[in-house]
């Protein structure tokens, strides 16, 4: 008889029907009255049997348990590599994504430092630009005052001419019509 295998050895089941079955026959056997060496000779073939059967039965719960082991021990060291490189991965892709931050954030000083730069470049630029306008207009206000210091002292000097003429004129007309003298204002006379 053959039985099926199970986890951890033979189907139980099938087992204890073959040897309900077995026990059924000696039951039979005894009560037809067979013979006692014929019921001798089939309790010790079925004792054999189930002897054979308990320690095939076992070896294979032995071989199945060795292999279930083994089976679960190559799981556990798979699950242990997959961890492990699941692990580097991590520490890997970590590494990428703080190089990858650090060099953005390079570009970005990069790129804020030259748009700073050019920002004082055009601010300096502009200032300078400025200070040539107002220098400019400072040569142009102090040429505009210079000319008009020189106009005035033109005028002055012209002005000056022409009194002096106008003086030399009412001299010349004073000597030429002289005039009584002016008779003091009446206050100043005596009563």
């Amino acid at each position: 008889m053959r039985f099926p295998t199970a986890m951890r050895g033979y189907d139980r089941e099938a087992v204890d029907d073959y040897v309900s079955r077995v026990n059924q026959v000696l039951a039979e056997l005894q009560i037809t009255a067979a013979p006692e060496s014929a019921i001798r000779h089939a309790l010790d073939q079925v004792t054999e049997e189930t002897k054979g059967l308990l320690e095939r039965a076992h070896e294979t719960a032995e071989e199945i348990t060795r292999r279930s082991r083994s089976q679960a021990d190559d799981r556990i060291q798979r699950a242990t590599q997959e961890a492990q490189e699941l692990q580097e991965a991590s520490e890997r892709e970590a590494r990428q994504l703080r190089d990858d931050a650090a060099h953005e954030a390079r570009e970005v000083r990069e790129a804020a430092a030259k748009e700073a730069r050019e920002v004082r470049e055009a601010a300096q630029r502009e200032a300078r630009e400025i200070r040539e306008a107002a220098e400019a207009r400072v040569r142009e206000l102090e040429a505009d005052a210079q000319a008009i210091i020189e106009e005035r002292a033109r005028l002055i000097g012209e002005l000056r001419e022409l009194i002096r003429r106008l003086g030399e004129f009412a001299d010349g007309a004073a000597g030429r019509y002289p005039s009584a003298r002016p008779a003091p204002p009446e206050a100043d006379q005596p009563a």
